[in-house]
C-alpha cells in the first residue's frame, strides 16, 4: 500500500513537473499578436509627412517570400511591452517598446521585405525605444511577437477587405460649430454601422482645397475603395426649404450601375428610413465627384436653415435614422458591385 502511494506521488509529481515545464516553454516560445491602436478615421493629409525623428535604423532585404518585416526584439521584451500604431495619415508605423535599450538597435537591423520601407528610425525615451517606419503607400498589417522578433505582415487594403468605403464630410462655410459637430456625429454613426456589417471604412474628412482633393483621390486609389460617400448639411436663404437630395456626376459609367442610378437608389433608401421629402438628384460638374473613378455620391439629408428639420438634424435619434438609411443603401449597392 505504501509502495503504491509512493508511486502515485512520484507519477503525480512528474506529471506536474512536465506540465509546469510545458507552460514555461509555451510562455517563452508562443507567438502573440500585437494589437493596433491606430484609427482609420485619421487619414486626412496623406500626401504630406514630416521627416522621421531620431537615429537611422538599418534595413536589409532578406530575399524570403512574403510581404513581411522582421524587427529584432530583446529577450526581455514581452507583448505587454509593445504598442503599435498605424498612422494612416502619414503612411507610418510607430512601434513603442517599453523597457528596450537604444544601443540594441545600433547593432541590429530590420530584415525581410523592406522594399515598401522608405526610411526607418528610432528614438530613445525614458521608458524605452520608439521605432518609426515610413512606408511608400498605405498598408494594413498584422504583427506577431515570436522568438525574439516582431514580425509585421503587410497587406494592401484591397487584398484583405472585400468591401471598402471612403467616407467624407463636406462642410459648407455657413455651418456653425454645433451643426459641424452634428455632421461629424453622423459620419461616426455611418462608420459604426458599416463596420458592424464588415465594411472597411476610411475617413477622408478634414482639410480643404486642392490638397484635400488630392488626398481623397490618393486614398481611394491606395485602399482600392469600391465606393465614395460624401455627407453634408445644407443651408438656404429660403428658411421654408426642406428635404433631402443626392449629388452625382454622370461621367462615371458602368452598364449595370451609373452614378445616376447610385444616387437615385441612395436617395430612396434615405427618405424611406427618415420618412422624409425627396428633392431629387443634383448633378455636379466639378469637384471630387468629377475626379473619382469609382461610384461616388454626396448625400444631403436636410437643411439646417429649416426650423423643424434643422432641429432634427442635430439630434442623435434622427441621425441614427439617417445613418441606417444610408448604410442600408450602401449594403444593397455592394451586393451588386
Amino acid at each position: 500500500m505504501r509502495r503504491l502511494m509512493r508511486w502515485s506521488a512520484f507519477l503525480g509529481g512528474g506529471i506536474l513537473a512536465v506540465m509546469f515545464g510545458l507552460v514555461i516553454w509555451l510562455g517563452v516560445n508562443k507567438s502573440v499578436v500585437i494589437a493596433d491602436t491606430g484609427s482609420v478615421s485619421d487619414t486626412a493629409g496623406l500626401a504630406f509627412s514630416e521627416e522621421l525623428p531620431g537615429h537611422e535604423l538599418s534595413l536589409r532585404e532578406s530575399g524570403e517570400e512574403g510581404m513581411f518585416l522582421r524587427i529584432p526584439m530583446e529577450n526581455s521584451i514581452s507583448p505587454e511591452n509593445i504598442t503599435m500604431e498605424n498612422r494612416y495619415a502619414e503612411r507610418r508605423l510607430v512601434i513603442s517598446v517599453r523597457g528596450a535599450s537604444g544601443f540594441f538597435y545600433e547593432n541590429n537591423r530590420i530584415t525581410g521585405f523592406v522594399e515598401p520601407v522608405e526610411a526607418a528610425s528610432y528614438t530613445v525615451e525614458s521608458e524605452g525605444v520608439t521605432l518609426y517606419l515610413q512606408l511608400s503607400e498605405l498598408y494594413e498589417y498584422e504583427s506577431i511577437l515570436d522568438k525574439g522578433y516582431l514580425q509585421v505582415n503587410l497587406y494592401r487594403p484591397s487584398e484583405r477587405y472585400d468591401k471598402v468605403v471612403i467616407l467624407e464630410t463636406k462642410e459648407i462655410e455657413r455651418l456653425n460649430a454645433r451643426e459641424r459637430e452634428a455632421l461629424e456625429s453622423l459620419e461616426k454613426k455611418c462608420r459604426a454601422l458599416l463596420e458592424a456589417d464588415d465594411f472597411r471604412v476610411y475617413s477622408a474628412s478634414g482639410g480643404s482645397g486642392e490638397a484635400a482633393l488630392k488626398n481623397t483621390l490618393m486614398l481611394a486609389e491606395e485602399t482600392g475603395a469600391g465606393l465614395y460617400l460624401g455627407l453634408t448639411f445644407d443651408r438656404d436663404e429660403d428658411t421654408a426649404r426642406f428635404g433631402s437630395y443626392v449629388c452625382y456626376n454622370s461621367l462615371y459609367f458602368r452598364p449595370w450601375l451609373t452614378n445616376g442610378d447610385l444616387a437615385d437608389r441612395m436617395e430612396q433608401s434615405l427618405v424611406t428610413a427618415i420618412e422624409g421629402k425627396a428633392l431629387g438628384l443634383v448633378e455636379m460638374e466639378d469637384g471630387i465627384l468629377r475626379e473619382l473613378e469609382i461610384p461616388a455620391v454626396i448625400i444631403c439629408p436636410g437643411y439646417v436653415s429649416h426650423e423643424t428639420e434643422g432641429a432634427l438634424l442635430l439630434t442623435d435619434a434622427y441621425q441614427e435614422r439617417i445613418a441606417e438609411g444610408i448604410c442600408s443603401g450602401v449594403a444593397e449597392i455592394f451586393e451588386e458591385l
